[in-house]
């Protein structure tokens, strides 16, 4: 004969005061976890625009060099073939590259500087705007400094504006 067991079935799962125990808890994790994700944030941007000032400065430097050597670092605009390709002029202003959109140190910058950054210049390219892609809502870009300045995290680049005079890079993080 086939005996057969009823198998009694019981519900499980979380009542209600459980649930929102865990819901609470979560909360309060969130609550004391996020400040700090905040400041990682805020430090990793001050961190990427303080290495590309210093990529910036690299840049120039080599240009300044390349100055010295063809003897126009007086020369309040010159242009030097960086790269010695006949395609690679940058405007140079006292030896070091200048603010130009087109040919000053933009134009030393690298690859994926066309597409992780937003930059501006001033009408007559006497300064020097940049930001990343992410904080300038654009990528890849020239755009009204505007856009660069409303981020309230970016570098500034000053060219060289005396013979004997060096450019200077300064930093605005109050909104990294």
């Amino acid at each position: 004969m086939l005996n057969l067991n009823v198998i009694q079935s019981r519900q499980s799962g979380f009542t209600l005061i459980e649930l929102v125990v865990v819901i609470v808890l979560l909360g309060i994790l969130a609550a004391t976890a996020l400040p700090k994700f905040v400041a990682l944030r805020s430090e990793s941007n001050v961190a990427v625009l303080e290495a590309m000032g210093g990529a910036i400065m690299s840049a120039a430097n080599m240009v300044h060099a390349k100055a010295l050597i063809k003897g126009v670092q007086g020369q309040s605009s010159a242009t030097i073939d960086v790269y010695g390709d006949g395609t690679g002029a940058v405007e140079i202003r006292y030896g070091y590259p200048s603010a130009s959109r087109n040919n000053g140190i933009s134009k030393i910058m690298g690859g994926d500087f066309a597409n992780n950054w937003t930059w501006s210049t001033t009408y007559g390219d006497t300064r020097f705007w940049l930001t990343t892609s992410s904080l300038g809502g654009r990528s890849g870009v020239y755009v009204n400094q505007t856009a660069v300045m409303n981020s309230g995290c970016y570098i500034l680049y000053d060219p060289a504006s005396a013979p004997g005079g060096s450019p200077t890079i300064s930093y605005v993080t109050t909104g990294c």
